[in-house]
């Protein structure tokens, strides 16, 4: 009897002992695992100071965890873009976009990804396909850059002159981007008459007024011009002035 007693509580003692550690382990591994928003605030320093794989593991963590966090999806797919991680980044740009189709910052990284990819036929068709859809002069200047990168010439000058159209000529920086298209090209007539209507638009931005002088050509009131689809919008006809018949 006194053994059976003695057997038992070693027993006894033992499965304590492991019931212990169990728990002491379990709660152990609950400490270790970060909060949410200190992940978020690591994996925010880490992309701020450009440790992108450190960026990348931290935000994956927090997306694992919250899933629907599309600013989070977005960070991360620019993460693994820094790293030339092209097929995981533009995964994760097309689900951030399906969310948000109307971000432009997520519609132009997009546009990076595809770009960096080398996938030229997958970017063309990303690119029409947002202007086709959206319309906007953003989209327009977005296919313009990417087309003038992949040596797409037509096309390029084609979408910017879309987006001035869509703008009606009133914004300096398309102006300046057709100037820089032109130039590219060795159109430099085109491109003097560019920065004309930029300067119209924006006299006093001086980094315009270096570029029109690195052109030999002097910034002054007589430079400018009012840009060609303005004029449209000013000097656009009535009905009664083609036709003086008509009531």
């Amino acid at each position: 009897m006194r053994r059976a007693s003695h057997t038992s509580m070693v027993v006894g003692l033992l499965a304590s002992v492991t019931l212990g550690g169990l728990v002491a382990g379990s709660l152990g591994g609950c400490t270790s695992r970060r909060p949410l928003p200190t992940v978020r605030k690591d994996a925010d320093l880490a992309f701020q100071v450009k440790k992108w794989e450190k960026a990348e593991a931290d935000y994956q963590e927090y997306l694992d965890r919250r899933p629907f966090d599309n600013e989070v999806r977005f960070l991360l797919g620019q993460s693994q873009l820094e790293q030339g991680k092209t097929r995981e980044a533009n995964s994760n740009f097309g689900i951030a976009l399906d969310v948000d189709p109307l971000n432009d910052g997520i519609l132009d990284t997009s546009a990076e990804g595809l770009y960096q990819s080398g996938n030229r036929e997958a970017l063309t068709a990303f690119l029409q396909r947002a202007a086709s859809e959206r319309g906007r002069v953003a989209d327009y200047m977005r296919m313009g850059k990417y087309m003038q990168l992949i040596g797409h010439v037509d096309e390029a000058q084609q979408a910017y002159l879309t987006a001035a159209k869509i703008d009606q000529g009133r914004t300096a920086s398309i102006h300046n981007s057709l100037a820089d298209f032109y130039l590219s090209i060795g159109d430099r007539k085109r491109a003097v008459e560019r920065l004309r209507m930029a300067y119209f638009i924006t006299p006093e931005d001086k980094a315009l007024a270096t570029k029109i002088r690195e052109l030999g050509e002097i910034p002054g009131p007589t430079f400018a011009l009012m840009p060609t689809e303005w004029q449209q919008t000013v000097a656009a006809p009535t009905q009664r002035e083609v036709d003086p018949t008509a009531r």
